[in-house]
């Protein structure tokens, strides 16, 4: 990529339905400079943090103040080792401070990044949390996860459909901080293409929200709508766990039924400065470029277009959840969300699936933080 090249980001996380506090940290460190570019990139972290009372918020806390921060100030070797170097300081850190205080015994974290350079995107990873790409309907999930489900996957010993089903997916195999040293996943540089999204989360939104859908909203929509529709979705289906999202789109926002329109100007867009099929889970595959600058892995793709099952898919859940929120008494604005529905009822009729998709978001999106109040109030007031 470019350093003239826009980038659209947008961030966000939440505490989610189940949880006191939010042990989930994100990191956005852009370059300011086209030699610091040159040299470091822009990062995006995501970490979700693990321990009792503080450590867990305290671990992903260290691992997106730090990593940055001993990353950038390396001026000698490649990304790839810096960035790796970096992991290991943090996780020895983390590691000594939950040695040194009984309060912080075990405490960990995942880690996932995102460096965006002239070579291309460049991916280090601990942990179950996610780097996905998304490009022209199809979702890539660039990063492996580090848990007993996939390891026990990639050693043969249960299917996808076996492991699914028989165990806990919370069960973590890697992370910064129970151990010493750690080894950390190097992906890429992979090429990036104008148009790329690229989604950094934890597993609160990649748990309860399907990777496809996944992909059709953040494919649709801008990275800051995108955050607040998944975030809703997540807190929909229970919102089990802390959500976090971290989103970059290369290349200007143009709403898509307006090709020939201009960006969309924001607080978030901001000139970053110049410059096939799938594998099974755990096979690898070449770029589609002719040339890639190094093997591309993608561990898990879906096709992700905005059709008739999806809209459908959405609108069932919105109704689910309407009912639930009527009978629990949600202090929502049904009028807006009504009005939402019909426009969206009308899109679909005429073809515009994505404005469709557009209304239905928005009906989530009112619902999802109605949901959220309650649960606050719910807690207030001593009931469950």
């Amino acid at each position: 990529m470019n350093w003239e090249d826009t980038i659209v980001e947008a961030s966000a996380s939440d505490t989610g339905m189940r949880r006191a506090n939010n042990q989930d940290s994100y990191s956005v460190v852009r370059a300011s400079s086209r030699e610091s570019w040159k040299m470091h990139g822009h990062l995006f972290m995501v970490a979700d943090g693990m321990g009792a009372h503080a450590a867990g918020e305290l671990a992903s806390k260290m691992a997106c103040d730090n990593i940055p921060h001993n990353y950038r100030k390396s001026k000698t070797g490649t990304p790839a080792e810096n960035l790796t170097k970096a992991y290991r300081e943090v996780g020895g850190q983390i590691h000594a401070k939950a040695t040194a205080n009984r309060d912080f015994q075990g405490m960990g974290t995942t880690c996932s990044t995102l460096v965006l350079l002239p070579a291309g995107a460049l991916i280090a990873h601990v942990g179950d949390s996610r780097v996905y790409r998304i490009r022209k309907n199809r979702i890539d999930q660039l990063s492996f996860d580090h848990s007993l489900v996939w390891e026990l996957i990639r050693r043969n010993h249960l299917s996808p459909d076996q492991a699914g089903k028989t165990v806990p997916r919370n069960v973590i195999t890697r992370s910064l901080g129970p151990d010493p040293t750690v080894e950390v996943d190097i992906e890429g540089p992979i090429p990036i293409e104008t148009g790329d999204v690229f989604l950094l989360c934890s597993d609160g939104l990649s748990g309860p929200v399907t990777d496809d859908e996944i992909g059709v909203i953040a494919g649709s929509f801008h990275p800051e709508t995108a955050c607040r529709f998944l975030i809703s979705l997540a807190n929909l289906r229970g919102g089990q766990d802390n959500i976090t999202a971290v989103i970059c789109r290369i290349g200007p926002w143009v709403e898509p039924e307006f090709p020939n329109s201009t960006a969309v100007d924001g607080s978030q867009d901001k000139k970053a400065g110049r410059g096939s099929l799938f594998s099974s889970l755990l096979g690898s595959l070449k770029g589609r470029q002719a040339a890639p600058p190094f093997e591309e892995k993608i561990y898990q793709t879906f096709e992700c277009p905005v059709d008739l099952p999806f809209l459908g898919r959405m609108a069932d859940l919105l109704r689910n959840a309407q009912a639930n929120g009527v009978d629990q008494a949600w202090r929502a604005d049904w009028a807006a969300l009504a009005a939402h529905r019909k426009k969206a009822e009308e899109f679909r009729q005429t073809g515009d699936f994505r404005s469709a998709l557009g209304q239905l978001g928005e009906a989530i999106d009112i619902l999802g933080q109605a949901a959220r109040v309650h649960k606050i109030e719910s807690v207030s007031n001593g009931s469950s």
